[in-house]
């Protein structure tokens, strides 16, 4: 091996190597956290919903604290729409079919960072088997260190929009006066607040 090459490889794993170190893991809180979204009902108002149960770790850069990287799984059965009804049609094969899929998966690809406090977060989607490139955009509305009340807590703020029969939920109605029951077009709206991991 050249001379350059063992340069080149060694200046590659301490770069890796320092990027490792300064990477800090930190889980979502569930009672401070809110993974939900918005879609159109009768075309004329928005109807929202959480998702209450997944598991979820954001990466910082410790020096910084900087978002570099957003892993997610959500369970489909956990969807709260405060209508019993309704969340059972969700979670039925019209929609999401629970059963057959019962999770929902986020891994980011990228984090660009767009200004002080604000970022994009490109990364895979998965609904029903079906994976779909989306852009996650928002910001960080802060950091503590809570000490002893809580530890070294950081918060998020995103939204994304996305399509719902790209990811192969199509149940739908039309309506006599025109128009559909459910809107396509599904909006994202993360609140996040994550907690370092001990």
């Amino acid at each position: 091996m050249s001379h350059l090459k063992k340069i080149g490889l060694m200046m590659m794993f301490f770069g890796f190597h320092h990027a490792w170190l300064h990477a800090a893991t930190y889980t979502l809180d569930p009672h401070h956290t809110s993974i939900g979204f918005s879609v159109k009902h009768l075309m004329i108002t928005d109807v929202s919903g959480q998702f209450k149960t997944y598991e979820a770790k954001v990466e910082l850069d410790e020096k910084t604290n900087e978002l570099k990287g957003v892993e997610a799984n959500i369970r489909v059965s956990s969807i709260d729409t405060e209508n019993a009804k309704r969340d059972g049609h969700l979670k039925s094969p019209d929609f999401f079919d629970a059963e057959q899929f019962p999770n929902i998966l986020f891994k980011s690809r990228t984090v660009n960072k767009l200004g002080t406090d604000e970022y994009e977060v490109i990364g895979d989607l998965t609904i029903k088997g079906i994976t779909k490139t989306i852009t996650l955009r928002g910001k960080n509305t802060g950091f503590i260190d809570a000490g002893m009340m809580g530890g070294k807590r950081a918060g998020f703020s995103a939204t994304a929009m996305i399509n719902r029969k790209d990811f192969g939920l199509n149940w739908n109605r039309s309506l006599d006066q025109g128009g559909l029951l459910v809107g396509n077009e599904v909006t994202i709206e993360l609140k996040i607040q994550a907690v370092a991991s001990t």
